[in-house]
């Protein structure tokens, strides 16, 4: 008889262990399969990637918190303790991680705001670059010479961003030092028949017009400045193509880039 009692108990016991372990592989396939269909049906919609993502990792752990809850309640174990407990552990790793707790505030505004998104150009600081991944703690950012720049969100936040996917043209200065005695006209001319003819300037549009303006006086030549616009892609093959060419163009034409000179009077007396 008591052979029998204690079989029964443990028959219980792997049964309960059993729907257990049930409980949370089914519960586990279940939180992944719904992640996986909420990405699947918000990527047909508008919304950035990363915020995508962002849902999907919070659908799958509150389905594992759910299933592991499940499961010990299966087993007769009472979960207001471990709740209790697990309030006080998230709240000691609340305070001991404070300023990454700032990092998630502020990934999630950027995700929720989105003053950019994943793949626009943005500045920051002396960072110019792609973002590839816009995560929960860090921006993650590519530059023109193919570095990887991880940015912490709270920095981002805090801090002036310039969109240039949202406003794609800028503007390529060039600052051209002139002799006093040169024709400033001719001058004029000459430059912006280099930027008209320069490959990327925009032409097609008014508010974008190539212009070359006198800037200020210097010591020893006159500084003119040539303006003209472009997609922020072009930017640097665009100046790099202007300042070289302009230099080619003056020379061409006898007007020679002044350098700085000091003029010695010697009074013999």
């Amino acid at each position: 008889m008591q052979i029998d009692k204690i079989w029964n108990i443990s028959f219980d016991f792997m049964l309960k262990i059993a729907g257990s372990l049930a409980i949370l592989i089914i519960g586990i396939i279940l939180s992944r399969l719904i992640a996986y269909l909420f990405g699947k049906a918000m990527k047909k919609t508008n919304v950035d990637i990363s915020l995508i993502n962002f849902f999907k990792r919070v659908i799958r752990i509150i389905g594992y918190i759910i299933v592991i809850i499940s499961a010990l309640s299966n087993l007769g174990i009472s979960t207001t303790g471990i709740i209790a407990s697990f309030s006080a552990v998230a709240a000691a790793f609340a305070l001991a991680l404070k300023d990454s707790l700032s990092d998630i505030a502020s990934g999630v505004v950027i995700l929720f705001t989105r003053p950019f998104k994943t793949n626009d150009f943005i500045e920051f600081d002396e960072h110019r670059g792609y973002v590839e991944k816009i995560d929960l703690m860090h921006t993650y950012i590519r530059t023109y010479d193919d570095t990887n720049v991880i940015i912490p969100n709270s920095n981002i936040t805090t801090t002036k961003v310039n969109n240039f996917t949202t406003n794609p043209e800028v503007r390529v200065q060039v600052f051209i030092p002139i002799s006093y005695d040169a024709d400033f006209d001719k001058v004029k001319e000459i430059v912006v028949k280099r930027m008209r003819n320069t490959d990327k300037v925009i032409l097609n549009i008014e508010k974008f017009t190539p212009v070359v303006r006198l800037e200020k006086y210097q010591d020893s030549s006159i500084e003119a400045i040539a303006r003209c616009w472009v997609n922020f892609r072009d930017y640097w093959q665009v100046y790099y193509s202007l300042t070289e060419n302009i230099k080619k163009d003056l020379d061409a034409n006898n007007l020679i880039i002044p350098y700085n000179q000091l003029d010695v009077h010697i009074d013999n007396k």
